[in-house]
Parts: C-alpha cells; structure tokens; sequence
C-alpha cells in the first residue's frame, strides 16, 4: 500500500527533485552556490524551515518543515523561478544544452516534472535518520570522501559552522 503524504502545519518533510532527465545541471559551484540562496531566500518568503539538505550534480535533497503544512507551494517557489532563470541563462551562456532540455510540451526544463520524492518525517529518529542519508549522499556517488568536503551540504552546520541557508534545530 503506497504510504499516504499529509498536509500537516510544522510536519517535517524529506524532499528529493531531480533536474529534468536527470542532467547535471548543477554541476557547477556558482550554480550550487545561486541555489542555496534560493533555497534561503524562499524559505522566509514561504515560510519554511530548514533543517538539512544537500545539492548535488543532478538532484537535491532537502527536509523541511512548512509552517502552513503545504508542502506543494514550497515546491513550486523552490524550483519554478531557479529554474527560469537558469534556462534564461543557458540561452545567453550555452545554448546548444537547451536541445536536451526540451520537455513533452516543447517547452525547456531545468527540473524534472511534478513534486519528486515527498515523505512525512514522523519521529526524531525519521529526522536523524534522513539528516545521515542526506550528508552521505556526496560520499556514496564518489565526489568526495568525507561528508564535510562536500560544500553544498548542511554538514558544516551540523559541526558548528553557518552556511548560506539557516538551519533549524528545534526539531
């Protein structure tokens, strides 16, 4: 039986997206590093926490915790606006990746289509549990071999550091 996402005010929420067909298109630091401050800007406009993440070549992963519970406008302010800008940028910058980027309806994507991977984190333990799998991820695709080398992560944070997206640790 498939398990049933909610809705639920101050729910925490592991997220996984990809880029569209799974294309490395974050595969540059100034491209990871613009994320981030998406990621940190929409989540004041939205009103979301966050309590970890990581941003790799291809897909990011998150856990949030949506004030309102509704996790489809978080969604939509994380990805729909990076990515017109990013589109808009390969068109100045590099057009000929435009070619692969085109989806069903003509249109280029710089994320894959609908929500990704959404689940409730439940417990204390879903969260830490989540939190390991996210700062692995990087070590586990062989880009780095300790979580803390991966820049794009809230690893550092969880060591005393502040990075480019607040954390919250209240959770």
């Amino acid at each position: 039986m498939p398990v049933k996402h909610y809705d639920i005010p101050n729910q925490a929420r592991f997220l996984t997206y990809s880029c569209f067909d799974r294309l490395p298109l974050l595969n540059t630091p100034d491209i990871r590093d613009l994320y981030l401050h998406e990621i940190a800007k929409q989540s004041v406009r939205l009103r979301f926490d966050v309590i970890a993440y990581v941003i790799m070549p291809d897909h990011v992963h998150l856990i949030v915790v949506p004030h309102d519970g509704k996790i489809s406008g978080v969604l939509r302010g994380l990805k729909q606006g990076f990515g017109r800008e990013m589109i808009e940028r390969f068109r100045r910058e590099d057009a000929s990746i435009l070619q692969r980027l085109v989806g069903p309806h003509g249109r280029a994507l710089f994320w894959q289509r609908g929500g990704g991977y959404d689940r409730n984190l439940r417990s204390s333990s879903d969260i830490r549990e989540k939190i390991e799998y996210i700062h692995q991820n990087p070590v586990r695709r062989g880009l780095v071999e300790n979580p803390s080398d991966w820049v794009w992560s809230s690893v550092r944070d969880f060591a005393g550091e502040s990075g480019v997206v607040p954390l919250w640790r209240d959770w």
